[in-house]
């Protein structure tokens, strides 16, 4: 016969699958004769699909764990075969829709209905609490029978129930992982727009000061501007090691400065903070060298050896001709601003 009686024998058409799948009437006839023989010890369990479906209700595996690792466990489809299936078991009640039954051992006209408990839920649900009918039904039936099962149903249904417990409970973590990653991201994002609002509102009031200023004094604006970005840009220890020294603004470096949008001229602000603290050294983002003699040979500030002439880009160093804050540096250490310009290289020539 096709359809194993004792261990599973599974042919390799159905090796991915837990159960025997009866596929034809004369597996059910073979079927049939399984649960009416007299010879059979072990557990016979038919399960069944819901209408429509083409699998079992419920896990066979999860199955497994309860009625025990001898058991034969067969899949017949809801159908003209599973009413087949009934005409040929003595009570005619034989599982459908879904619905799933299991025969102990001696099944005769006189056996008693609860010897051989079937799973039905009205609901067509079939999940754990079908399980859990299964674990009580079939110990209901040992202890009518006076067997000592192989393995206790309540037992392993408890131990399923437990897993099934711990995995949800993964799921949930993880869910509550992820919502507070969002709410963490959320909030980053939104301290992150509260401060670029603030540092906006800044920069909008310094320049509605400089604005009303500048007018009458361009320089002093200027110098207001240069000053709130050296206290802005370090903390009270780093202004005691940098404090602001002296420099000069240039008249061609005010008119310059004059022309430029709101965000340039902070930014040159905050290189002049920089460079007049001694500062713009340790700063990767900014490039000081030495401006090229031929840059300031015919200039007014020209050092004449009275100091030296160095230029600042205002940004990184990646386009050919990036802006560049022009000053010179006095034998006295005072910076004098001189103007503004293309970063020049030595090789420029």
């Amino acid at each position: 016969m096709r359809l194993w009686h004792s261990e599973p024998q599974m042919s390799k058409s159905v090796t991915d699958r837990p159960y025997v799948p009866v596929e034809s009437h004369r597996d059910v006839a073979e079927l049939a004769d399984v649960v009416l023989d007299p010879a059979r010890e072990d557990l016979v369990v038919v399960m069944t699909s819901r209408a429509g479906e083409r699998g079992p209700s419920l896990d066979a595996e999860d199955v497994r764990a309860i009625v025990g690792p001898s058991a034969l466990i067969y899949f017949l489809p809801t159908g003209r075969m599973s009413l087949d299936f009934s005409e040929r078991v003595p009570d005619r009640r034989g599982p459908y829709n879904g619905s799933m039954r299991v025969w102990l051992a001696g099944v005769s006209a006189q056996s008693h209905r609860r010897e051989h408990p079937q799973v039905f839920d009205s609901t067509g649900e079939y999940g754990p609490r079908s399980l859990r009918q299964l674990a009580y039904g079939l110990r209901e039936a040992f202890l009518m029978r006076g067997i000592e099962p192989q393995v206790d149903p309540v037992v392993a249904h408890r131990s399923l129930e437990i897993i099934r417990v711990l995995d949800e409970a993964k799921v949930v973590g993880r869910g509550y992982e992820e919502q507070l990653s969002r709410a963490r991201s959320e909030r980053d994002a939104a301290v992150k727009g509260e401060r670029v609002a603030a540092r906006r509102t800044r920069m909008a009031e310094r320049d509605r000061s400089a604005s009303r200023v500048s007018a009458e004094d361009p320089e002093g604006a200027l110098m207001e501007l240069i000053l709130q970005r050296w206290l802005e840009t370090l903390s009270r220890q780093e202004r005691t090691q940098h404090p602001l020294g002296r420099y000069l603004l240039g008249p061609d470096f005010v008119r310059s400065a004059e022309g430029l949008t709101s965000l340039v001229r902070d930014r040159l602000a905050y290189v002049c903070a920089m460079i007049v603290c001694n500062r713009v050294k340790d700063l990767a983002a900014l490039a000081q060298s030495p401006l090229p003699q031929n840059s300031h040979a015919h200039h007014d500030d020209s050092p004449n050896g009275s100091g030296a002439a160095w230029q600042c880009s205002l940004t990184r160093l990646d386009s050919q001709t990036p802006p560049a804050v022009r000053y010179l540096q006095l034998a006295d250490g005072t910076i004098k601003f001189t103007g503004m310009g293309s970063y020049k290289t030595q090789a420029s020539g």
